[in-house]
């Protein structure tokens, strides 16, 4: 009901008029001229016994309430108190992608190292920084959400993995996992996470991968609740308290972000610290900036059977004889994200451990194909290894007698999945851009296993 002003009952005001008319007047007092008062007087109850009833029957429509302010109020109540945190959208798999026919042409050799237009220098090792550490992110449950792609990242469009697991089933729920201990691990982590403690939530999650006793779905769980944290704890802005991987560098005179790595021994590229730093520009940089910086190299294991490369951060590997897990980590090592992967054809991947090559990471590099002599110059939209490529050095004695394997892209984006290239691990452009600014020359390990 809507509200309007209201003359009193029995009062009608016309406009430009000073004439007040009071109840009796007009038309329908004609028949009481000459009517006896005790006429009146009936009539008189009678009417004003109607308009009682009248107003009884407004009141009960109205219900119980006579004010017409009472039936403007909203009709919407909360039904309840607010659930928080909500429960995440957990995924598992261990599906095989399906293989589609092998395209003419598509073939990538491994043989034959390509030559480049620009050339990374390599970073030194990583040293020691003590510079203070930003407030960690205000609490949020980064478990329950998926977080839109960064934007402003030197490579346009966020690398295809996602906090959920893209290689895993979106079906899925912890409740649906085989070991009823990961779903404990997984709520503990939830919890830790919406009181603002992500640190400890990744941690759980970490220790949990260790455990041989999980299945591929509870693994693939774990992995997208920890792919989840990172893109708060790894890739976003802000370096958290007490985080062992990250840090936070202040801006000095004289400072140049593309010579930063080298200045600080840092081991990722000038271009990761632009992507997490939301920076528009390398030359953005101003006195007193806090960055967000990288202080622990970063590491692959391929995973062939599921064209899977799973992404942890650690210290490099020194030796044989070090504690593996059931996932190819090494111990202290920390899982990040994964990024599915196509292979060589014929099952033509050499499995083993790798190494970043000295000096060996391109952008924009020209191409031989060694079948065929083709030539493929940098800038050619025909050049069927991509924008990027990160050469590899067999490093254990499996895999030192392999030369010319790398990690590149692919103008086939279609072939990822697949087994489709001379042997070399081929990633979407988006992806392979990320591996490139993260892995280091001589420190990033390149593990690929069955």
């Amino acid at each position: 009901m809507a509200l309007q002003s209201q003359a009193p009952r029995g009062t009608m005001y016309r406009a430009g008029s000073s004439v007040t008319k009071r109840a009796g007047d007009g038309v329908g007092s004609g028949f009481m001229r000459g009517a006896t008062p005790a006429t009146k007087m009936l009539v008189l109850g009678l009417g004003i016994g109607a308009l009682g009833l009248g107003i009884l029957a407004w009141i009960r429509m109205s219900g119980g309430n006579a004010s017409p302010i009472a039936t403007d109020l909203p009709k919407e109540t909360i039904a309840g108190p607010l659930a928080y945190p909500p429960k995440p959208s957990t995924v598992a798999s261990n599906a095989t992608p399906v293989n589609k026919p092998l395209a003419s042409g598509a073939g990538i050799s491994n043989s034959t190292t390509p030559t480049n237009s620009t050339t990374s220098v390599p970073a030194a090792a990583p040293a020691a920084m003590t510079p203070p550490a930003a407030t960690p992110t205000p609490a949020t449950n980064p478990i329950a959400t998926n977080p839109p792609p960064t934007a402003g990242t030197p490579t346009g469009s966020a690398p295809s993995a996602t906090p959920m697991d893209p290689l895993a089933n979106p079906a899925a729920t912890p409740t649906q996992t085989q070991a009823t201990g990961v779903k404990a691990t997984i709520e503990q982590a939830q919890k830790s996470a919406a009181a603002g403690n992500l640190l400890e939530a990744r941690t759980l999650l970490n220790t949990a991968l260790w455990d041989k006793s999980l299945s591929a779905a509870d693994r693939a769980v774990i992995r997208a609740q920890m792919a989840a944290l990172n893109e708060t704890l790894f890739f976003g802005p802000v370096a958290a308290k007490s985080d062992p991987l990250t840090d936070t560098y202040t801006v000095q005179s004289g400072d140049v972000l593309v010579r930063l790595p080298f200045k600080q021994s840092l081991p990722t590229d000038y271009r990761f610290i632009q992507r997490i730093n939301k920076m528009s520009s390398a030359s953005n940089l101003r006195i007193g900036q806090r960055l967000k910086v990288v202080r622990v190299p970063i590491h692959a294991v391929v995973h062939k059977k599921d064209y899977r490369m799973d992404l942890w951060a650690g210290a490099p590997i020194t030796g044989t004889g070090t504690k593996v897990g059931p996932d190819g980590q090494e111990e202290g090592w920390t899982y990040i994200r994964s990024l599915p992967v196509g292979l060589g054809e014929s099952d033509g991947t050499p499995e083993g451990l790798f190494v970043v090559r000295p000096k060996s990471k391109l952008i924009n590099p020209k191409w031989v194909n060694p079948r065929t002599g083709e030539v493929y110059q940098p800038d050619d939209p025909k050049n069927p290894i991509g924008e990027h490529w990160v050469g590899l050095d067999g490093a254990d004695d499996n895999t030192r007698r392999f030369t010319g394997y790398g990690i590149h892209g692919t103008i086939d984006p279609d072939s990822i999945g697949q087994q489709r290239s001379m042997g070399c691990v081929r990633m979407r452009a988006d992806d392979v851009a990320l591996v490139w600014e993260l892995m280091v020359d001589s420190l990033s390990s390149v593990k690929i296993i069955d």
